[in-house]
């Protein structure tokens, strides 16, 4: 469950949204904003057969730029309480840095659920060009290797493109990512971009970082080596031209849990 989009990672939360896709927008380069970003965390959809009744916790995520490149850090911690009353607290802490030509790429992460460690992973990731195939090895758990197909990119990169995308008028984006966020090796995650909106909603429209343009993405994750039609998981966001989103939901089947954005800062940029 750390993965999140990531990524931000099956419904969308902004109901009554228009669900055209994006214009046509040439837009320019896409400047992705350094923030620091507390979203809370609570129990959305339940369906049937599932045993989750409840969830509630936190998530801090920052991106940070540097000359050299993007620092993510990652920070969540989930209670989930299941239908006998028991309570699971899971808490993760991740870290990544990935070059700003997006070739080369270091994480760390580490999971724990009720106090014992269930992961704890450490390594780096490359690829020769853009475009091109690559590798990622761990040093936890010592010996790890994957190979990474052609076109894999890496987490900022896929932001990028999927804003590019976005503004390009594009319905879909389809990639194939490495994170570093599990054992899993490369994912190919689906994008689906509609419900573009030219100005912030009225609760940011009063803030510089999210007074602009932004899409509702749907994003899938099947496991490269999978041959399974039905993803992983799922996640919707709504997602800034900058790079920044407000609200979200992971979906993980049974159950959903939904993400709001409670405080949001800017991050100093570089003087390179």
């Amino acid at each position: 469950m750390g993965r999140w989009l990531m990524w931000l990672a099956a419904a969308v939360l902004m109901a009554g949204f228009p669900a055209e896709a994006a214009p046509v927008r040439s837009g320019g380069k896409v400047d992705l904003v350094p923030h620091k970003a507390t979203y809370d965390l609570r129990l959305g959809q339940l369906r049937s057969g599932g045993d989750v009744v409840g969830a509630k916790g936190s998530m801090v995520m920052e991106t940070a730029k540097s000359c050299a490149g993007w620092t993510l850090k990652h920070r969540f911690r989930l209670t989930l309480i299941n239908n006998e009353g028991n309570r699971i607290e899971t808490i993760s802490n991740f870290s990544s840095f990935e070059s700003l030509d997006g070739l080369t790429y270091r994480f760390t992460s580490r999971t724990t659920r009720n106090g014992a460690v269930t992961e704890d992973i450490q390594g780096n990731a490359g690829v020769a060009k853009m475009g091109g195939a690559g590798h990622a090895d761990f040093t936890r758990p010592k010996g790890t290797r994957f190979d990474l197909p052609k076109g894999t990119i890496f987490p900022t990169e896929h932001v990028v493109q999927l804003i590019t995308g976005a503004r390009r008028g594009q319905r879909r984006v389809f990639k194939v990512i490495f994170d570093g966020q599990g054992k899993d090796g490369a994912l190919e995650v689906n994008a689906f971009i509609s419900g573009y909106l030219a100005q912030a909603p009225a609760k940011w429209a009063k803030n510089t970082l999210t007074n602009r343009p932004s899409w509702l993405l749907r994003l899938a994750f099947f496991p490269v080596a999978s041959s399974k039609a039905a993803p992983q998981h799922e996640a919707g966001l709504r997602m800034f031209d900058n790079g920044i989103a407000d609200e979200f939901e992971w979906d993980w089947g049974g159950f959903t849990v939904e993400g709001t954005l409670t405080s949001l800062e800017a991050l100093p940029r570089p003087k390179c």
